[in-house]
Parts: structure tokens; sequence; C-alpha cells
């Protein structure tokens, strides 16, 4: 065999053994949502468009723990039955807010510091998460580059996800895409099919009590439709609601992040859906009880300098009676979607 024949074949296998050690160019399916009649249209990622492969990894990685090295998965703290909230996580510190219906958020968490879902997820994987140890890394021991190697089969998901492959990439692009499935899978956490749902959509009606809630709730009577009429039950506004006559630490709401003193004591709407299993309530837990919330607001909250001029009854208060109380119990609990929760 000639030289020159020598180095062509040499050259040909080289390139055979490079094709079948590199990675497959896998084609990504994209994900649909339907927007729900009468939801505002969503503002999605750019470079991070929704995919069949990317939610599914995403929903994969949100229900195993091993992106923990104690055992916890993000489940551990976002309860299904609980619309993805944890219940009894009180008073200690921030109350953690439930995942549902997170593709139309433009402010997480109830100071609203971040306004993008991805760079939420990150930072989860970064810091102050219970994944963590005290050096602000995913493994103590045993780090997640190495439990992906234990587990080759997720290799193939973020193969088909991202083209990527994970055990090969950086820990902060590594970080950077699991946080991207995370936040693909979570924007399809959505919950529209509650008795109130039902009832809009002409399929069964409320019962005279629900329906007198239901009266109470869109009206000045309760003044609950001005923060959350909408069909998210939320503005996704940030409002003072007259819960505080002080503004330190966790009470200084949007304050934190702005330093604008006109913020102080503003937190951002939470949605009401599946208020019934989401307790406690309030940024802080304080409130355990639908009961105690009524109360805060048929007492008219406490006057402050940065009070919302939504809350007009300061100081008379909403004057329910105990009948308006239950009724208006009745309706929020109408907003439960037994389905979302895996109850039915």
């Amino acid at each position: 065999m000639m030289k020159s024949q020598l180095q062509i074949l040499i050259i040909a296998i080289l390139l055979i053994g490079c094709t079948k050690s590199s990675i497959p160019n896998y084609e990504q399916t994209p994900y649909t949502i339907i927007i729900p009649e009468g939801f505002p249209q969503i503002n999605f990622e750019a470079d991070n468009p929704l995919t069949e492969q990317g939610v599914s990894l995403g929903k994969k990685l949100y229900f195993d723990n091993i992106l923990s090295t104690n055992g916890n998965s993000c489940n551990s703290c976002h309860v299904q039955q609980y619309a993805y909230s944890i219940p009894g996580n009180g008073a200690t510190g921030n109350n953690i807010m439930p995942h549902y219906n997170l593709a139309w958020k433009n402010h997480f968490g109830w100071t609203g510091g971040e306004t993008i879902l991805e760079k939420v997820d990150l930072g989860d994987l970064t810091d102050g998460n219970p994944f963590l140890n005290n050096n602000g890394e995913l493994g103590q021991n045993d780090s997640i580059l190495a439990r992906f190697k234990r587990h080759p089969s997720y290799t193939l998901l973020f193969q088909k996800a991202f083209n990527i492959n994970i055990t090969t990439i950086t820990e902060s692009k590594r970080k950077q895409y699991i946080s991207n499935a995370l936040s693909q899978f979570m924007r399809t956490m959505i919950t529209t099919n509650s008795k109130y749902d039902k009832f809009m959509r002409n399929e069964l009606q409320f019962t005279t009590s629900e329906l007198s809630g239901y009266g109470i709730f869109f009206s000045e009577k309760g003044d609950c439709f001005h923060c959350h009429g909408t069909e998210l039950f939320t503005d996704r506004l940030a409002h003072n609601n007259g819960i505080n006559s002080n503004f330190h630490g966790l009470n200084e709401g949007v304050f934190s992040n702005t330093n604008n003193p006109e913020d102080l004591g503003k937190f951002y709407t939470p949605s009401l859906r599946n208020i019934e299993f989401t307790a406690p309530y309030m940024h802080d837990g304080r409130f355990e009880t639908l009961e105690e919330v009524i109360e805060h607001y048929n007492s008219g909250g406490i006057p402050t300098a940065t009070i919302d001029p939504l809350m007009k009854k300061t100081g008379i208060g909403l004057q329910l009676s105990n009948q308006d109380k239950v009724d208006l119990i009745a309706f929020l609990k109408t907003l439960t979607d037994n389905e979302f929760l895996g109850k039915e």
C-alpha cells in the first residue's frame, strides 16, 4: 500500500471514530401551551423554548432527588396535594409560595426580586437552597456530576432535550441546563379546572352560599377583586395590605429590592387558586386559616404611610356579617382544582 493511501485510510478511520463518539443531533418537538380563556399571553424566554423533550426532562428532575445529597427533591418542598407548596412553613421565615401558573408570573417571590423563572431556578441551584452544603455546592462528598454519571439515562435525556453532554460541560453550564429543564416543566404546571372554572363554563352551579360569596368577592362589599379579580386571581402587582405597622427584616417587602421608601411593606399579590390548601398565609405565614385572613381584611388593616389606596376601609373595616364570612370562604374553596392536586 502506498504511503498516500495509508494516510487516507488512517484519516478515514479517525473520522469514523469521531462520528461514533460524537453527540447525535436530536430534533426537539415544540411543546404547546393552550392559553385558557381569559388568561393573558405568555412571555416565553427566547433562549429556552418549550419542547416535549425539555418538559419531560424537567419533570423527571423536579421529582427526583438526584440534585441533592440529603434525599430532597423540588417536590419535597412543593408538594402536589398542597398545590405544590408546603404546609406549616409559617412564621419562622419566608412562606414558601406554591408552584402553579408560573408561565404567567412576571415577578417571583413575595418581593419580586427576580422576573425570569430560569434565573430563579438557577439561584436555587447556587445558594440558599436546602439541596446545597454550606459552600453553596450541589454536592458534599458526592457531586452532581458523579450522580449523573451513575445514572446514564440522564445523559441521553439531556442530549435529546438540548443536544449537549451533561457530563462533559462546565459546572456553570450544567446548572444552567438543569434550570432550563426545570423551568420548562414548571411553566406547564397549570391549574384551571376548579369548581369556579366549571361554573364559568356553565358545567355546574354554585350552592347558595358559594354564589353569595362570589357576589361578595367581586363587589365593593368584599373588595377582594381589586387585587385578585383576574382569571389568575392575582393582579401580579405589589401592595401594602395593612398587616404591619413597622417594616423591618422580612416586613420590608419590595423595599428590600428597590430601596424605595414608597415600597415599604409591599408584597406581590399571590394567586388565590387552590387557596384552601396553601396555608399558612401572608409572606411570613402569620395566618393559619382563611378565617384569620378574612378577619384581617374585615378589620380594615393597619394604616401606614405606604398602605395601598385599595385598602379603602382602613379604620372602619368591611363590616361583614358572620354569614358573609362563611359565604366568602365557601366561594374561595371553589377555587380548588382537585385534578391538579392529584385528588381525583
